[in-house]
């Protein structure tokens, strides 16, 4: 599509964002690093960047009562950007925090004192959206977006588009298959996939295995990255994921002004909860082969809920929980954020007519870091 020629106003389809005045931090506020993002990937994956300090640019178009934010196809309000200039097409840069709104209660403290109930009833006829139809960008930082001097890791995150099918060479850091959460979902091209980190920002590299003279990596290794390469092939941008097409790979030395992750301060919200489960509390004749379901209040850091589940019949003696013996029922867990679920599955029938109780003990944080409230679930099963 030509930029010139888009109307940001065409599509009541598109998700809406706001980009509104950053809330004060509370003493109980934690260190993140931002996020590189486009516009598209905000609207895609909303539940990976909720509640994440993000960089984006985009054009602004629109009025003084309305103006928008638009990269190609995908596009959010902005409230606190300045209207374009007529006749001027403007690109901006700003940094803020992005909110799924639907995922935070109407009282959540961190979006200020903005009436954003008026604004979901002017735009989607509710009083309150639901979960992905209505993001929000925090905005601490707006100004006019320089062009990047040098093709970057950070430049492809940050532009992809104006390198779309280009041959490039860029330097980053291996990641393995997104061991450590970069970005939010993965192309699938093939079990040698993986992602190259510089600074904040973070690519896909598709098509080479990670291997080459004088290195050999494991995408499931943790070890193996420290390792620095350089890439060079050809840029794709499908399910607003950037990808680099890889044509060749060589070890490489870290660069000398490596770009260090922007570290930010963000505010906590209220400690999540358990608002629902199946079974539910005390439930009798639960048939052996039951997964547990719990429904959390807010988004949960998955990485944080792992040793911290302990499962066990009530009638067994009770032992330390951070002890080998502490949970005799073997079980695993599987977390979807989409719905802020948590699912525990059994590795074989539990046993009959007994009491079971499941226990989410201290250390589980929402994404934010504030801490789940501790909970216990207690049922009893048939024979």
């Amino acid at each position: 599509m030509n930029r010139s020629s888009r109307n940001p106003f065409i599509s009541r389809s598109v998700r809406f964002a706001l980009l509104l005045t950053l809330v004060p931090l509370s003493a109980a506020g934690q260190a993140t690093t931002e996020r590189v993002a486009t516009v598209a990937g905000l609207t895609a994956y909303p539940s990976f960047f909720h509640g994440q300090q993000i960089l984006v640019r985009a054009e602004v178009f629109g009025d003084a009562q309305t103006v928008w934010l638009v990269d190609n196809d995908a596009k959010v309000a902005a409230l606190a950007v300045p209207p374009p200039t007529p006749g001027a097409q403007d690109t901006v840069e700003v940094r803020g925090v992005f909110w799924d709104v639907g995922r935070l209660d109407a009282h959540d403290p961190r979006l200020g004192s903005q009436d954003v109930s008026t604004l979901s009833e002017r735009l989607l006829q509710k009083p309150w959206p639901g979960i992905g139809e209505l993001p929000l960008v925090v905005a601490n930082h707006v100004a006019t977006a320089e062009r990047l001097p040098a093709t970057t890791v950070g430049a492809l995150a940050l532009e992809p588009y104006r390198y779309v099918d280009q041959t490039v060479t860029v330097v980053g850091r291996f990641r393995g298959r997104n061991l450590y959460g970069d970005l939010p979902e993965a192309p699938g091209r093939s079990r040698w996939d993986f992602v190259l980190l510089s600074g904040d920002s973070a690519v896909w590299v598709v098509g080479k295995q990670p291997r080459g003279k004088g290195f050999d990596l494991d995408v499931l290794a943790r070890v193996d990255t420290n390792q620095w390469l350089e890439v060079a092939g050809t840029v794709r941008f499908e399910r607003a994921m950037v990808l680099l097409e890889a044509a060749t790979l060589a070890a490489a030395e870290r660069p000398a002004e490596t770009p260090s992750p922007a570290t930010v301060e963000v505010s906590r919200g209220p400690r999540p909860e358990v608002v629902f489960s199946t079974p539910v509390q005390d439930e009798p004749g639960i048939a052996r082969d039951t997964v547990v379901r719990v429904q959390f209040s807010r988004d949960i850091n998955p990485d944080t809920i792992e040793g911290r589940v302990r499962i066990s019949y009530l009638d067994e003696a009770r032992v330390d929980p951070g002890s080998p013996d502490a949970s005799p029922v073997k079980f695993s867990l599987e977390y979807r954020g989409r719905n802020r679920v948590l699912e525990i599955r059994f590795a074989e029938d539990l046993a009959p007519l007994r009491a079971v109780e499941v226990e989410l003990n201290d250390g589980i944080l929402a994404t934010d870091g504030a801490p789940l409230v501790p909970w216990t679930l207690r049922f009893h099963l048939g024979g």
